[in-house]
């Protein structure tokens, strides 16, 4: 008796029937696969520009905010996480989604005030705010008067 059956698609459909072309189609498959999964450990990001800061949001559901790093050295801030290793103790039927390890840099520049730096983990949503440098900051405008 089958509980699930699960049909996955796979990057590229191959026949049994194709002769010497059949091994490199169902390895070449086969690595398009795995890079696919290896491209989920990179969270993907927004970044937001408002008036007096720079936003970036990390999509990453499922961490604590206890498992995230976050540093800025020399100008480039680095985002990254260490999932707890839970998920080799669950037998799955089908695993599409991990919480994976990550590491995500951006070099901030003169732009940002890198000692104005808040972070914020609210519903799957990791929220870096960058407060812009004084320079940075666009200034209203102003009338000078004529003498």
């Amino acid at each position: 008796m089958t509980l699930l059956n699960i049909s996955r698609p796979s990057a590229l459909k191959t026949s049994q029937n194709r002769g010497e072309y059949g091994d490199f189609a169902k390895r070449f498959a086969h690595a398009v696969d795995r890079y696919a999964a290896d491209c989920k450990n990179i969270p993907a990001v927004n970044i937001i520009e408002e008036l007096d800061a720079y936003k970036i949001q990390l999509i990453a559901p499922g961490f604590s905010k206890d498992e995230f790093s976050i540093n800025i050295e020399k100008e480039v801030l680095t985002i990254s996480a260490n999932a707890a290793d839970e998920q080799n103790q669950i037998k799955y039927l089908l695993n599409e989604f991990t919480k994976c390890d990550f590491s995500r840099s951006f070099t901030l520049g003169k732009t940002v005030d890198t000692e104005k730096v808040d972070a914020e983990y609210k519903n799957g949503i990791l929220t870096i705010s960058l407060s812009k440098s004084e320079e940075a900051k666009v200034k209203p405008p102003r009338n000078i008067a004529v003498n």
